[in-house]
């Protein structure tokens, strides 16, 4: 393999690594939500994250529930912490899919695997 598609293969994958958690940024809208492979009945529009450049974060749900709080990205897992609650603890979800348009988070909901589906609803800011 020659040197320069050495090299650029070894830049691609670093700047991948490196700005994985930079994909997360911005606003990112529900289009469904299922528990254990089943769709659940409800809204999942009503399900929105704002991930900001700050590492801040606003989340809503169903049933009005909302939170904000501080976000990181490692390793293929979401770490949020709810500071409007400080006795929350930081919860924990797994990033199945993160491209340009969409997320998926897996979480784990009592003894039921569930997963949401995101899609991005504004373009990330600009680096």
């Amino acid at each position: 393999m020659p040197k320069y598609l050495l090299f650029l293969f070894s830049l691609l994958f670093l700047l991948h690594c490196e700005r994985e958690d930079q994909l997360l940024l911005g606003e990112w809208r529900g289009s469904l939500v299922t528990e254990n492979g089943d769709s659940l009945k409800l809204n999942p529009r009503e399900i929105t994250f704002d991930f900001r450049p700050d590492n801040r974060y606003h989340f809503t749900s169903t049933l009005r529930y909302s939170e904000a709080g501080t976000w990181r990205y490692d390793s293929g897992y979401l770490f949020a912490k709810d500071t409007t609650q400080p006795t929350n603890p930081e919860r924990v979800v797994a990033v199945e899919k993160l491209t340009l348009d969409s997320l998926v988070l897996r979480m784990q909901a009592d003894t039921a695997q569930r997963l949401v589906v995101l899609l991005r609803t504004s373009a990330p800011p600009p680096q």
